[in-house]
């Protein structure tokens, strides 16, 4: 590719010979040839420029320009720039194009033109499966599945029956969709006690998994399908590795649900949402809009729009922060308090003796 159409891209300038053939992006100290464009957007990178063995270089609009490289001038946020580079130069999986000759696709499923399916997947009965999408490799597709179009279902993934995806969704390995939902209710003697020998009684999940477009999974999460409707997870929306999403969820649009959290049945989360790492929300809550719910905060009554929660129980960041910092403060009350005691013991016995 080009320097001058990878400078377009970043709408971006190119300050000497754009005609340069880049082959891959690197950090200005892995370079090892012309073909190499350093990414020193960073004023760490950007120090490690002098004696790269690359010929370019995408540094920032405002930084001083390293003398001998051609660079691309890029004027906006760094995080930004990564993006459009990345996606650029991702040649994404490796695949064979069609259906592998160990896939086992059920005779009434229907598969788009373009669709790939890997070694050892399994396409179920009455799924219908969009054009371009790629089916890695030991995948598995439960029966009246729905896939969109240009979808990528990477190795180990399960669909369970019924779920439907949309166009665009990447799921990544052992992601588990449309699990039943952990619904049991106690069994209670008639006084109210707990029953010694029964057994919780178990709610079925008759309902599935709804997945809008363009919408990615990571790895090992889990999604449980409504009890009788739908879980839902909205357009544009990104959730981590490691995450349980529970029945009846609705998930908003273009959300960002970070790793190792767990949000409980029928919680409603708003649009453009973002839940940090390790967050942990009850059921039946409702988080509005544009929230953010800090790193390890348990949530477990209503969040408004647009405001930061944190600490467990959550509550508003600034309050949250108040809370810790009168915590700390308690130490330095201590010796006030002795003193105040044993002042207050004298002035009992001085009464006393008087």
């Amino acid at each position: 590719m080009r320097l001058s159409d990878i400078a377009a891209k970043l709408s971006a300038e190119v300050v000497g010979d754009g005609s340069i053939e880049i082959t891959r992006i690197v950090h200005p100290a892995d370079a090892s040839g012309g073909g190499d464009l350093a990414v020193a957007l960073s004023k760490d990178a950007a120090e490690t420029l002098v004696g790269t063995r690359a010929r370019a270089a995408v540094i920032s609009a405002n930084a001083a320009r390293p003398a001998g490289l051609t660079v691309v001038a890029f004027g906006g946020h760094e995080r930004v720039a990564v993006s459009i580079l990345t996606r650029l130069f991702d040649p994404g999986p490796r695949y064979e194009t069609g259906v592998h000759a160990t896939a086992v696709v059920s005779p009434d499923a229907e598969i788009g033109a373009g669709v790939s399916i890997g070694p050892g997947s399994v396409v179920g009965p009455g799924s219908r499966i969009g054009a371009g999408t790629v089916v890695l490799s030991q995948a598995t597709i439960g029966a009246a599945v729905t896939i969109g179009r240009d979808c990528v279902i990477h190795p180990g993934a399960r669909l369970g029956d019924r779920v439907r995806l949309g166009d665009r969704v990447i799921i990544h390995f052992n992601t588990v969709i449309g699990s039943d939902g952990f619904s049991f209710i106690p069994v209670r003697n008639p006084d109210g006690t707990a029953g010694a020998r029964d057994i919780p009684l178990r709610t079925h999940s008759l309902g599935t998994v709804v997945v809008g477009d363009d919408v990615e999974i990571g790895a090992g999460t889990t999604i449980d399908r409504a009890t009788l409707r739908e879980t839902r997870i909205g357009r544009g929306t990104k959730i981590d590795n490691q995450v349980q999403i529970g029945h009846n969820v609705t998930i908003g649009e273009a959300c960002l649900i970070c790793g190792m959290s767990g949000i409980a049945g029928s919680s409603v989360i708003g649009d453009r949402t973002i839940v940090a790492s390790g967050v942990g929300i009850t059921d039946h809550v409702t988080v509005g809009e544009d929230a953010v719910i800090l790193a390890g905060a348990g949530v477990v009554s209503r969040v408004p729009a647009e405001t930061t929660v944190s600490g467990s129980p959550a509550v508003r960041h600034e309050l949250n922060v108040g809370r810790v910092m009168d915590i700390g403060r308690l130490r330095m009350l201590y010796p006030r308090v002795d003193d105040l005691k044993k002042r207050l013991e004298a002035l009992e016995k001085a009464a006393k003796g008087g």
